[in-house]
């Protein structure tokens, strides 16, 4: 995701709206610790990478091109994953709009 694109980060704050709330009904209903939601979550992000890849395929297919490329594509997500972890200091928590109840 490009950072300065205004598309893109309204796009990706609908997504961490979804998810939040997702994850919150999921707490809230579940009674599940935290962590073991935020795996339920990662499997399902993972699970929706392959039906994705797998609709793909590497015979180019697809028009918009892209070749999945699990091994490169699952660094992306991770490095991705690390830095949004790392980018937002536990003071602008304080900030951010609750979208549900943990």
């Amino acid at each position: 995701m490009t950072r300065s694109d205004p598309d893109n980060e309204s796009v990706g704050a609908e997504m961490h709206r979804s998810i939040m709330t997702a994850f919150c009904d999921v707490l809230r209903t579940s009674r599940l610790p935290p962590m073991t939601v935020m795996n339920l979550a990662a499997s399902a992000l993972g699970a929706i990478y392959k039906e994705v890849a797998d609709q793909h395929g590497t015979d180019g297919g697809c028009p918009c091109g892209w070749k999945p490329n699990p091994r490169t594509d699952i660094a992306v997500l991770q490095a991705t994953l690390a830095a949004s972890i790392e980018a937002i200091p536990s003071a602008d928590l304080r900030i951010m709009q609750a979208v549900g109840r943990a």
